[in-house]
């Protein structure tokens, strides 16, 4: 439920800042102090019923110790409390955003340095203060106006010894284990120092400088294998003129065993001034060759004939392996086959302006991980029946079909309603957009990513167990509401398509076609509607059903969200229904697998539909677009 607009104890809600896996975390006024705050509900579901008291506890506790934290760049708690049974924090506002928004391509060193080096130091003070974040990322450091880093989230600290059986269960139960791109290996097994914190904010320092993570994959077991069987890539594998010094300290504070990381943040935080000033390095040259060997788990066997090199991860990397067997299984045997083929690549490509409309293979940056860059294939068909078919696979593995700028006619005069889609032509600029339904599996990888929340529900009208079950795995995501779908394609580097791009890509510009393949014809072959199924269906299942642009399930299966308000024809981009912060009615278009009864008519191409954002439901999905 929403609580934009609401008043949450002396608190007015104004707008939703974030979502994640364990909280919801709003921008709000506070009338008594006559300022703007950040507030941050943990989701109750988020944990076991029975941890609940647990949890409880534990939050008055840590709000506590974080309200007395006092330091220029760490987020201050103002206040906590408990409110309609969900825990809060309040904390100040900041309007600069994340450093995650500055990451996406390598930073010049000096100012990554410069980034760091706060966070560094806050993390020090936070640490003589017995207290571990445990979840360093781009995402917890809030920027203020004038570009200054913030430490903020410590929604899974521990203060040091503090190993009650409450905090373990917290731990073992899957909950506040951390981000695993950015978890040091020791992180797994719940053995936090900190040097866990100080190895993820070289994870943080490392991904600035090169613009890459040291280690990604599609599960978080297949982090952990990698963390412990391959060698860190080296920093100037992608950064070619990186001084050696800093390649040194980046290698020395990503080291797989903690102790051969730096003693302590404030050794660190002085290592960082040390490389802005030009001074030595504790990781100095005359060390590099120890360091890049050591810190990349890599030995060499020095004989007269042979050199090669031979990977040796340290022995307590197997013993984590172990350690961590369970979590393994679970993720691979279990979840694990839900997304065993969720692409967790970079954010998909944003083509740039062309002389033609035709995509070219060269648009698609490389890789984040450390893989051979695969270029993206483009495969263009035409014939005499279909205008033009260009298809991109992005390197996230998700096809999009390329449609190409022009006129189109928009509605229909035959409709029932005519105050709201009559037809008039409209002018859509080149696009791309989602060849199929985002499907359970697509958006599990944003969940994974902890830049997604799970569905509302789990199961479908017909099935308990839908979203977490690898049967389902290439069927519509549903229960997500407009903000979710919205997050989802922000998270690919993409967006929510207009309603008029949605028209375009399921219609076409050829012809005033009832339905996207064409005329009157409709039966269970073409489309899921009405009690074809009696619940959803496969995204690639109805190819008689494509449009002539070659995308599936415009009709029928689940309704799409777009990014447009509701207004009344004609459409235009302009006249503010696309004002993404606006808070309205959003209209979703498509029809879906029960389109509340009906002989078809509710699948046809000029019916909309507007939409509560908050709604979910069992026939609701997403279909994501990208700018030419």
């Amino acid at each position: 439920m929403s609580l934009i607009g609401q008043k949450f104890e002396r608190y007015q809600i104004i707008d939703l800042l974030g979502e994640g896996g364990m909280a919801t975390v709003y921008k709000a006024y506070d009338p008594r102090l006559d300022r703007q705050v950040a507030i941050k509900v943990i989701r109750r579901d988020a944990f076991p019923p029975d941890q609940a008291e647990m949890l409880l506890k534990r939050f008055e506790r840590e709000s506590k110790s974080l309200a007395k934290l006092s330091h220029p760049n760490i987020v201050g708690v103002l206040d906590y409390g408990e409110y309609d049974g969900s825990p809060y924090l309040v904390m100040e506002y900041l309007s600069g955003g994340t450093l995650k928004e500055k990451l996406g391509h390598p930073l010049e060193w000096r100012e990554a340095v410069k980034l760091a080096l706060p966070i560094a130091q806050a993390l020090a003070y936070v640490h003589d203060h017995n207290i571990i974040n445990r979840d360093v990322k781009p995402s917890n450091v809030l920027m203020t106006d004038k570009g200054q880093p913030m430490l903020t989230d410590f929604g899974l600290v521990k203060a040091f010894g503090d190993e009650t059986k409450d905090s373990t269960h917290l731990t073992s139960s899957g909950t506040g284990l951390g981000t695993p791109d950015y978890m040091a290996p020791e992180q797994w097994t719940g053995e936090t120092t900190p040097q866990s914190d100080l190895y993820s904010l070289g994870v943080v320092l490392y991904e600035m400088i090169t613009g890459h993570r040291p280690y990604t994959a599609d599960t978080p077991a297949g982090v952990l294998l990698k963390q412990a069987t391959e060698s860190l890539p080296l920093p100037k594998r992608y950064i070619a003129d990186l001084p050696q010094n800093v390649e040194s300290v980046l290698l020395k504070a990503l080291a797989k065993e903690p102790k051969d990381r730096y003693p302590d943040m404030h050794t660190f935080a002085t290592e960082l001034q040390n490389l802005l000033a030009g001074r030595e390095v504790l990781a100095s040259l005359t060390k590099t060759e120890t360091l890049r060997e050591k810190m990349t788990g890599i030995y060499r066997k020095r004989d007269a004939s042979h050199h090669a090199p031979q990977a040796n991860p340290p022995k307590r990397i197997f013993s984590i392996l172990a350690g961590v067997g369970v979590l393994a299984l679970i993720a691979i045997c279990g979840a694990g086959l839900f997304f065993a083929n969720s692409k967790m690549f970079a954010a998909a490509p944003t083509p740039t302006e062309e002389e033609t409309e035709l995509p070219t293979a060269t648009q698609v940056p490389p890789t984040e991980t450390a893989q051979p860059t695969v270029t993206p294939t483009i495969e263009i068909v035409q014939s005499t029946e279909t205008p033009f078919l260009a298809e991109i696979k992005d390197q996230k593995n998700i096809t999009m079909v390329y449609i190409p700028a022009g006129e189109f006619t928009m509605g229909s005069d035959n409709s029932g309603d005519v105050g709201s889609r009559p037809a008039h032509k409209v002018d859509v600029p080149a696009f791309y957009i989602d060849k199929y339904e985002v499907t359970n599996e697509m958006y599990d990888a944003c969940v994974y990513a902890v830049e997604c929340r799970k569905p509302k529900q789990q199961g479908s009208v017909t099935r308990n167990t839908y979203f977490n079950n690898p049967v389902f795995a290439n069927y519509p995501v549903i229960f997500v509401d407009w903000k979710m779908a919205k997050a989802y394609c922000e998270w690919r580097g993409a967006r929510l398509p207009t309603e008029a791009e949605w028209e375009k890509a399921a219609r076409g510009a050829i012809d005033e076609r009832v339905y996207p393949w064409g005329g009157g014809e409709l039966d269970c072959s073409f489309a899921n509607y009405t009690s074809c199924v009696g619940d959803t269906a496969p995204v690639d299942q109805y190819e008689k059903g494509e449009s002539v642009y070659g995308v599936y399930g415009m009709s029928g299966n689940v309704w799409e969200w777009t990014s447009s308000l509701f207004g009344l024809y004609p459409y235009d981009a302009t006249d503010g229904r696309e004002d993404l912060v606006k808070i309205g009615n959003r209209m979703a278009r498509g029809g879906g697998w029960n389109p509340f009864g009906g002989n078809g008519a509710n699948i046809r191409l000029d019916n909309r539909v507007k939409l509560d954002p908050a709604y979910t439901g069992p026939n609701v999905g997403i279909r994501c677009a990208l700018s030419k």
